[in-house]
C-alpha cells in the first residue's frame, strides 16, 4: 500500500511491507506527472534488493542480490524520464544484522516494514535519460 501527500513541490510517500520499491515509486511519479525530481531522503528497510557498482574497466555494473532485510540508512537520487517512462537513478546505504554497511546503485528491492521518502518535484525542468554506452546519461532542459 502506498500513502502519499503533496505540499507545493514537496512529496512525502510511504511504502509498506512487500511493496515493490520501483513500482511504488513510479506510480507516485506518474500520479504527480513528474518529469524531473530529486529524492531528498529515504529511510526504512529493504529486503530482496539488488545493488551494484559500475566497473569502468569492464564497462558494466557488478551486481549482488541480498535477501536478508537491511536498514535503509541513506537513499538519494533523481527522477527523470526514459523513452517517456519514469526512470530513477538511486544510490543507497544499507545496514545488515551485523550493523555493517553495503551500498551502491539500487536496481531492485522489496520494502520490509516501511519506507518513508521525501521527493522534491521540479516543475520548470525535464530530465531525460539517454543511452550512452552501457549506462544512461542524464540530460536536462527547461520548459
Amino acid at each position: 500500500m502506498i500513502f502519499d501527500m503533496k505540499e507545493e513541490n514537496l512529496i512525502f510517500v510511504r511504502f509498506d511491507t512487500n511493496d515493490d520499491f520501483f513500482e511504488s515509486l513510479y506510480s507516485v511519479v506518474e500520479k504527480y506527472s513528474m518529469n524531473a525530481g530529486v529524492i531528498l531522503s529515504g529511510m526504512g528497510m529493504l529486503k530482496d534488493f539488488e545493488i551494484g557498482w559500475f566497473n569502468m574497466e569492464k564497462d558494466q555494473y557488478e551486481k549482488i542480490k541480498i535477501e536478508t532485510p537491511h536498514e535503509l540508512v541513506a537513499l538519494t537520487g533523481n527522477i527523470a524520464r526514459k523513452d517517456g517512462k519514469p526512470f530513477a537513478h538511486i544510490h543507497v546505504a544499507l545496514a545488515g544484522p551485523d550493523k555493517k554497511l553495503v551500498g551502491g546503485h539500487l536496481f531492485a528491492a522489496k520494502v520490509n516494514i516501511t519506507n518513508e521518502i521525501f521527493i522534491y518535484k521540479i516543475d520548470s525542468m525535464k530530465f531525460e535519460r539517454v543511452a550512452y554506452g552501457s549506462f544512461n546519461k542524464l540530460e536536462g532542459k527547461y520548459f
